[in-house]
């Protein structure tokens, strides 16, 4: 993946919520988020037959559906709270490597 795409992807949902008038504040971007995380997680376990199933294949449309609201609704709040999810997520890919990197060289593994 291009980093540039993750920009252009938030860049996509600000143009899409300012299209249909579907602004919202921090607070709702993020409430939604975690509503919509909900719903993935609803329709995974539902799909994939909670625990007593095996871990499932290829993911249901629901699921597939699901995983793009909670990505539409995550993006949403970047835009509404000011935040670049491209930069968060190279800063924390960026901690990741260096938290993981001193792990393999016999310091801590925990997340």
């Amino acid at each position: 993946m291009r980093v540039a795409d993750l920009d252009e992807l938030q860049a996509a949902v600000r143009s899409v919520r300012l299209r249909h008038g579907l602004g919202v504040t921090a607070r709702v971007a993020l409430l939604d988020t975690c509503a919509e995380l909900g719903e993935l997680a609803g329709a995974y376990l539902k799909d994939t037959g909670y625990a007593d199933a095996p871990e499932p294949g290829a993911p249901t449309e629901r699921i597939q559906a699901e995983f793009g609201d909670v990505l539409f609704s995550l993006l949403s709040f970047a835009v509404a709270a000011g935040l670049s999810a491209r930069e968060e997520l190279t800063a924390t890919l960026d901690r990741y490597e260096t938290r993981f990197g001193s792990a393999a060289r016999g310091g801590d593994r925990h997340g």
